[in-house]
């Protein structure tokens, strides 16, 4: 019985781990109604980052990720919500990133898409801070902006570590039953 269920168990954490999902920034929908950033480290310089200008707030932004997220990844449970302190965005997304909120989107085991939102005013147009100021993109006057980093796994990797717990199971029980018997 402990055999079979073993068994099981392996296969899927397997499929779970080598199910396909999203490889690139560029495989998440797009911020509706926004103006993408064409500012230097929201475009091609830094791998799997992007950047959006809008009216959206926090509220909308993280849940609309959440969906898109698990919708690229083909799983039926989402992804965990993990709130980080905005100052880690720093590290998560790059340096010099200004931050009011940070959320990580994990697959445990597979991948993590970070959500980094800066909003210098309240949903209702007052300012959060002494001096905030809107910005301007395009002719447009924008409240919020949001940027995203999405870090995919390689799948060596994940082979690597799928082999590694299931001997780590497999050789716990061994010693389990050395100890018990």
């Amino acid at each position: 019985m402990t055999k079979k269920l073993y068994i099981i168990f392996s296969a899927f954490l397997l499929v779970y781990m080598l199910w396909p999902g999203p490889s690139k920034i560029s495989d998440f929908k797009s911020l509706p109604s926004s103006d993408k950033s064409d500012l230097a480290g929201d475009t091609w310089q830094i791998p799997n980052v992007a950047g959006y200008f809008s009216n959206n707030f926090r509220e909308f932004i993280v849940p609309f990720y959440v969906s898109n997220y698990q919708e690229k990844s083909r799983l039926p449970f989402p992804p965990i919500r993990i709130n980080r302190p905005p100052e880690y965005s720093w590290i998560a997304i790059k340096k010099h990133t200004d931050s009011t909120f940070l959320e990580e989107l994990v697959y445990p085991l597979r991948n993590s898409f970070y959500v980094n939102g800066f909003e210098p005013f309240y949903s209702d147009g007052t300012p959060k801070f002494w001096g905030s100021t809107k910005f301007e993109v395009n002719g447009h006057g924008w409240f919020t902006k949001t940027t995203l980093r999405f870090y995919p796994s390689n799948y060596f990797v994940r082979i690597i570590v799928w082999m590694g717990i299931i001997a780590s199971i497999y050789f716990l029980y061994k010693l389990g039953r050395k100890i018990l018997i």
